[in-house]
């Protein structure tokens, strides 16, 4: 009862022209409302029409009799024999593709063409190797480079110390 007299008291302090600018206000805040409500469930309607195409012959799944883990091999089986959709392109995206300078395939021909060049090489340790990269010329075109894997055995006798030091851990542990 107070909140509706307070109410009452706010709007004979406002002068007409106030009191309805007050209630246009409200009037547009609630019209927004309303639009966004059916904006959200024109698009909710939306994303629950898209579904997966599957052949009449495929299985179905029925989860009520079958196990977790049986349910969860004929979903992947399902979503593995489902057939992609199509993406539908707008005109602008289709230009674009059109006019595209390079595609994926060509990146992927094209990087190992580039290399970074050094200008000097110093080795601290057997392991590391530092070099400074040469800022002046800093991208080679004609290098590619290829990944060197260095295997490295360990000495029979490290190994033998390893493996005694396993059996001892194992008695100790029994």
């Amino acid at each position: 009862m107070q909140i509706i007299n307070d109410t009452l008291s706010f709007l004979k302090t406002l002068s007409f022209v106030d009191v309805v600018f007050f209630f246009a206000v409200l009037a547009l805040m609630l019209l927004v409302i309303v639009l966004i409500y059916f904006l959200r469930e024109n698009q909710m309607e939306e994303d629950n029409n898209i579904t997966f195409k599957q052949d009449i012959d495929k299985k179905k799944i029925d989860s009520s009799n079958n196990t977790e883990m049986d349910s969860l091999k004929e979903i992947t089986e399902a979503l593995e024999n489902a057939e992609p959709s199509t993406v539908n392109l707008n005109k602008y995206e289709e230009e674009q593709e059109e006019k595209a300078i390079i595609s994926y395939e060509e990146l992927l021909k094209r990087k190992n063409d580039f290399a970074i060049n050094y200008s000097e090489e110093e080795n601290l340790d057997d392991d590391l190797t530092v070099k400074k990269v040469d800022l002046d010329n800093l991208v080679n075109r004609d290098v590619v480079v290829k990944p060197e894997i260095k295997v490295s055995v360990i000495s029979y006798e490290k190994e033998e110390a390893f493996l005694e030091a396993l059996k001892q851990l194992q008695q100790k542990l029994n």
